[in-house]
């Protein structure tokens, strides 16, 4: 019974803790999953000589950097697509690159900067 009523207090502080919002101790702080290493790409100029990769999204192509009627649609891009830039400089935005699905031949569009990424 005296090992019950010494452990208590413990208990109520943990329980205290957590319903007034501290959280557990290994979840502060972290705001993106751990050992995510795609950086989006920023509206200025790139390296043409570094990796990037198309974020898993519904990624639509287009034909100039102002057009609005996309000209292909890759779904999902991630780990099935290649994509390299071919102008290191963002126009409206866009990137013009050159994609490849699975191993096929590369095509190339303009692609929003919001939908490539850099690997590291």
């Amino acid at each position: 019974m005296t090992m019950f009523l010494r452990r208590w207090p413990l208990a109520f502080v943990v329980v205290t803790g957590l319903l007034s919002g501290c959280g557990l101790p290994e979840e502060e702080g972290l705001t993106e999953p751990v050992g995510s290493t795609e950086l989006e790409l920023t509206n200025t100029c790139q390296s043409l000589s570094q990796h990037y990769a198309f974020k898993c999204a519904t990624i639509p192509v287009y034909s100039s950097a102002t057009s609005s009627t996309a000209i292909d649609t890759i779904y999902c891009g991630g780990a099935n697509v290649s994509v390299r830039l071919l102008k290191a400089c963002p126009s409206n935005e866009r990137f013009y690159v050159e994609y490849s699905r699975l191993s096929g031949p590369y095509e190339p569009g303009w692609v929003h900067r919001s939908f490539i990424a850099t690997v590291n």
